[in-house]
């Protein structure tokens, strides 16, 4: 049983909760540094047999979802739980009860900082104690006359809010990481597209590329609109053919600056190569549209034709070993790798440039207006704002700790009718006593 409850205590205290912490820092590393949620034959090709299998065993390949991550981060926010329950009426006690003369004058060596001769409440109110406590205590054979002053009580609770604070964030992060929702929208300036199932819809109003006086890329800016489609309604009403109302938010994104709409953050991520499409039978044009580098088009004239827009070349020319590559990113030889499938068949792949025209049977299909596209990850954290929170907490409590350190003056009244003055203060606790000592003396009206 005294084992057990040995156990016991253990679990419940800062030593495991620092082990726990060191643990969990070491698996955030190793999701830093092992890219997350890839395929199996990317970790088998990336890394060595061992290596791989490793990552994948203890799930490193998804570190922040892994069952043991998720149970390390529940048990730490448990220890933390019952930390701070099991010192919350300590510390309770000790707020009521620890600021007091009688426990003052208990601890007390009898040493004073000074003695004076006047009342000393004038000292301690200069030393910025706004409340004095006058009374009296009992000694063995005497009673004499007492004065107490504390100030910066709530700096004890610095610590356990830190810990509370730590807590917070731990949950508002794990709940966050198995909550989180992220989708991928990429498109050119005009295009809309779905945010996944989210029921919203981004526009892409502009993008540009600002350049520096060097041509070198220095920011990629997004100006989007979101729309949410809403019946308009109150919860629980059936529209009953009610149209649809629409309300939108507009913003910008840019590498490193994030915009928030709706709840959802949104990242320029980055860009790519884009083209207008346009399929031909004979001088009539049967279909248009825009492909992003990796996206393909079913001929709707012909079942099973399609054709992918594989890649870009802004400055095409042939390599050394006869594939394609660009010379520079200007476009002066725009250059589009093309593959031709029929029924899931590849039937044609070469690289159309100028207004060269892919011919298959009947149909003809041409490549022209190449321009960049933007790529954006959405991101929807319904804990955000409990881990803004902890954070929140956490500097309170720092606050608590480091500049509302307690601090306490008493004085005694002696036999021959001086004051003896003393006083505690955990932060600079020898210069506290030297300004109480100097105070006492000034302008004569004290000894040392």
């Amino acid at each position: 049983m005294e084992r057990l409850k040995k156990i016991g205590r253990f679990l419940c205290s800062m030593k495991c909760a620092v082990i726990l912490l060191l643990i969990l820092a070491a698996a955030c590393t190793a999701g830093s540094l092992v890219p997350q949620g890839e395929g199996l034959t990317y970790y088998t090709t990336a890394y060595s047999e061992t290596i791989a299998g490793a990552i994948l065993f203890f799930g490193l390949d998804d570190v922040f979802h892994c069952w043991w991550f998720v149970g390390l981060t529940l048990f730490l926010c448990v220890n933390l739980l019952f930390c701070n329950i099991i010192r919350f009426p300590a510390l309770l006690r000790r707020m009521k009860e620890g600021f007091t003369v009688t426990r003052r004058l208990a601890e007390w060596d009898g040493t004073p900082a000074a003695i004076v001769k006047d009342d000393p409440e004038e000292i301690f109110r200069r030393l910025g104690f706004r409340t004095v406590q006058k009374g009296k205590a009992q000694s063995v054979t005497d009673t004499f006359e007492t004065c107490y002053a504390v100030r910066n009580r709530a700096g004890i609770w610095g610590a356990w809010l830190c810990h509370v604070g730590m807590l917070v964030i731990i949950a508002g992060f794990g709940l966050g990481q198995m909550f989180q929702a992220s989708y991928t929208v990429y498109g050119v300036p005009g295009q809309t597209r779905a945010i996944g199932d989210t029921g919203y819809q981004l526009r892409i109003d502009d993008f540009q590329i600002k350049l520096r006086d060097d041509e070198t890329v220095e920011q990629y800016e997004t100006v989007m609109t979101v729309t949410k489609q809403d019946s308009g309604l109150p919860d629980g009403h059936d529209a009953g053919g009610t149209e649809e109302t629409e309300t939108s938010l507009s913003g910008t994104a840019s590498v490193n600056h994030p915009l928030s709409l709706y709840g959802m953050k949104f990242y320029q991520n980055s860009t790519g190569w884009a083209a207008d499409v346009e399929v031909w039978k004979g001088q009539e044009k049967l279909q248009e549209g825009t492909l992003c580098a990796g996206e393909y088009a079913l001929i709707e004239d012909m079942e099973g034709l399609a054709v992918a827009f594989n890649a870009f070349y802004p400055d095409y020319v042939k390599g050394t070993d006869g594939m394609p590559m660009t010379a520079s990113s200007a476009l002066n030889n725009p250059g589009y790798l093309y593959t031709i499938y029929y029924h899931d068949q590849i039937v044609g792949m070469n690289v159309l440039t100028g207004d060269e025209m892919i011919t298959v049977e009947d149909y003809g299909i041409i490549f022209k207006n190449p321009q960049p596209y933007t790529l954006i990850q959405v991101k929807r954290d319904p804990f955000t704002w409990l881990a803004a929170l902890g954070g929140l907490l956490v500097m309170v409590s720092l606050i608590l700790a480091f500049y509302l350190t307690p601090e306490e003056v008493w004085a005694v009244k002696q036999s021959d009718g001086t004051w003896g003055l003393a006083g505690k203060s955990k932060k600079s606790g020898a210069y506290f006593l030297e300004e109480l000592a100097r105070l006492g003396n000034e302008d004569g009206k004290g000894r040392t």
